[in-house]
């Protein structure tokens, strides 16, 4: 079966199942983007379009949106009009002749709405969503097709609110105010609008009520069909084709029947992802004692990143301060050792902003600070508990591979230990305190408990590892 039979096959299947599932509803609703009015609520607006970004010379004969559901990017056909807006792209299609279709141009773009992060990447696969789709039932048209992404459209935002009978003129005046300002943030201007826009006497809560018109109709891939003014015919067999010879490597002749503007797909882009990254608590290396000296607190984390847009990631923590004045009885030397488990409050984050973590961990030391009598402790130690922190990136940069960690933990701790003396005079020895017979001795013989803080730094990190994935 040939490459055109399998795509035509493709198509008719497509068809079919889109027709018997809308066999009731076309007869019951009208396709809403023939006439581009939009119904909200008891009243019907004008439905705002994006302006196709290709080359004026050309004519947008159709306009044809796609929607998607809140937070997702899958096609979905029963949602809203999607089945509706199918068939008529494909009529459509077969009214022009896809010989006289110079480009179709897919738009896609996401309500202002949630984190700007998650749009990015929510627009960016509604995008290849709907690719991959025309692709799969329209494979001719293949070298015809571009994608443009809009994000957050704000600007189709305000002209619904523009127009919108409902609302009072000071409201749409406020709405619009916030959209418009230059000085506001994005994240300041989605607060405000959630926050501060109150009642209005024909649509109650504002917010919800934009919310629940206007953001479901701008969560879209809308798609442009364009033709030239001078529709090419193919039917006409008093055309002389002129004979190339089969030798000949050039398409020239190929190329001269595409107009000079013609949108091309952009090839695929690579980016680094992080991995791992490794990071030291910074505060730690301040410790100085009056004997000892500067005696920092040697430590070294590791924290892997399973996956690029989660929210869980593993962390090890490694801690060997290792100092010794053997003349002063001085002795500070811990080994410490820590597993973490953590999960960040938002998905594609990269990893920063609030977490919570629960940990484990054990740990051997041995600690003395009695210049005179020698007099130190001695024993093993584990616990565990809960941690919050807040982790920025260093730089204005998004893909700095530099982020500063503030953190605090807290949990139970449990030790078993010995105390110990050096003797007098000092040999070089010392010696377990214990003052019953020798054989009857137990080492670790004493407890001691914790509950409460167990932790707080400032950790510097940085990405040691990224691994290069694809945009597509």
């Amino acid at each position: 079966m040939g490459g055109r039979t399998i795509s035509a096959y493709i198509r008719s299947l497509v068809l079919v199942a889109l027709s018997a599932l809308l066999t009731v509803s076309v007869a019951a609703q009208s396709h809403s983007q023939a006439d581009n009015l939009l119904t909200v609520g008891d009243t019907v607006v004008k439905r705002i379009m994006p302006k196709p970004i290709s080359d004026s010379s050309y004519v947008a004969t159709d306009y044809t949106e796609i929607h998607f559901r809140l937070n997702n990017a899958k096609l979905d056909i029963s949602y809203m009009d999607n089945g509706l807006s199918m068939l008529h792209l494909d009529r459509v299609i077969d009214s022009i002749g896809k010989e006289n279709i110079v480009a179709i141009e897919i738009i896609s773009q996401s309500s202002p709405e949630g984190t700007l992060e998650r749009n990015q990447w929510l627009t960016k696969n509604r995008s290849e969503v709907m690719l991959y789709y025309m692709y799969r039932v329209f494979p001719d048209l293949k070298d015809k097709i571009s994608l443009n992404t809009i994000t957050e459209s704000w600007e189709n935002l305000a002209q619904y609110v523009a127009q919108d009978p409902n609302l009072e003129e000071e409201t749409i005046n406020k709405i619009l105010s916030i959209i418009e300002s230059e000085e506001l943030s994005i994240n300041a201007k989605k607060s405000k609008l959630k926050n501060s826009l109150g009642k209005n006497p024909k649509t109650g809560d504002v917010y919800a009520y934009i919310s629940k018109y206007y953001f479901p109709v701008i969560r879209n891939s809308g798609i442009y069909v364009l033709h030239s003014l001078e529709p090419v015919n193919l039917l006409d067999m008093d055309v002389e084709i002129p004979l190339v010879e089969e030798t000949s490597p050039t398409i020239d002749d190929t190329i001269r029947t595409q107009p000079e503007s013609q949108p091309i797909i952009e090839p695929v882009t690579f980016r680094k992802r992080p991995l791992l990254a490794v990071k030291t608590n910074i505060p730690y290396y301040g410790f100085a004692m009056k004997d000892l000296g500067w005696a920092p607190i040697y430590n070294i984390e590791a924290e892997l990143y399973p996956t690029e847009h989660g929210r869980w990631t593993l962390l090890a923590e490694y801690e060997f301060p290792w100092h010794t004045v053997l003349s002063k009885h001085q002795y500070f030397q811990i080994l410490n050792l820590q597993i973490e488990g953590r999960r960040y409050f938002k998905r594609e984050s990269n990893h920063t902003g609030h977490y919570l973590s629960a940990y484990i961990g054990s740990n051997l030391f041995d600690i003395c600070f009695d210049e005179k009598a020698g007099h130190g402790y001695q024993g093993e130690g584990f616990g565990g508990g809960l941690g919050y922190g807040y982790v920025m990136p260093l730089g204005k940069n998004p893909n700095t591979r530099w982020k500063l960690e503030f953190l605090v933990k807290g949990g139970v701790y449990m030790t078993f230990y010995d105390p110990y003396d050096a003797g007098s005079p000092f040999a070089g020895k010392y010696y377990y305190s214990w003052f019953d017979e020798p054989r009857l001795f137990i080492r670790r013989n004493m407890i001691f408990r914790w509950l409460g803080p167990t932790g707080v730094g400032i950790s510097l990190s940085y990405d040691l590892i990224r691994k290069k994935v694809s945009n597509k």
